[in-house]
């Protein structure tokens, strides 16, 4: 039924309604469902459309339920790559915030997560490495420095590489003196 046909507007520019007109067009199409019902038609497409209805909704819930599955089984992808990149990461100098900080980043992408770990590994243990390599240059050379001037028991000091203190000079050296002497 088109309701157009039952609104205009009148010269004046105000809207009037058919009410009369309006109302009998409604009696006739209630009248032709009515009809329609009582012969069988009507059931069969009521039928149809609570069916249609009824499996759109259906469709519409396993799609949903696709949706929530998909973002289940992604969420599953990173927390076990976070579980992997967590466990290279154990014994590697990564404090816990660090650790925290760098499993957030870990996405669902497993091969692009797990390099990215394990180049930053290979970059922290190169660093590890080169401190190390550092502190021992530092130590070797504040060690020559300090072997090339010796004390003597004598108490002159010598640019003497070769003298080399005896057990019992280390000894006497460091023993208490007995204070009864």
């Amino acid at each position: 039924m088109d309701i157009q046909k039952f609104v205009g507007t009148n010269e004046d520019g105000t809207i009037k309604i058919d009410k009369d007109g309006f109302q009998s067009a409604l009696d006739a199409e209630i009248s032709k469902a009515v009809e329609k019902f009582k012969n069988g038609k009507g059931r069969d497409e009521i039928r149809k459309q609570l069916e249609e209805e009824a499996k759109l909704s259906a469709e519409e819930k396993l799609k949903q339920e696709r949706d929530e599955f998909e973002k289940y089984k992604l969420q599953s992808k990173i927390e076990l790559n976070q579980a992997k990149a967590k466990a290279r990461l154990e014994g590697k100098g990564f404090t816990e915030k660090e650790t925290a900080f760098i499993l957030s980043t870990i996405g669902d992408d497993e091969e692009k997560s797990l390099t990215s770990i394990d180049e930053l590994i290979k970059e922290r243990e190169q660093v590890i490495s080169n401190t190390k390599k550092t502190a021992i240059e530092g130590l070797q050379s504040g060690q020559q420095k300090s072997q090339s001037v010796l004390t003597n028991p004598d108490g002159k000091n010598e640019n003497n590489q070769s003298f080399k203190w005896s057990q019992s000079d280390i000894l006497n050296h460091y023993r208490p003196q007995n204070k009864t002497n």
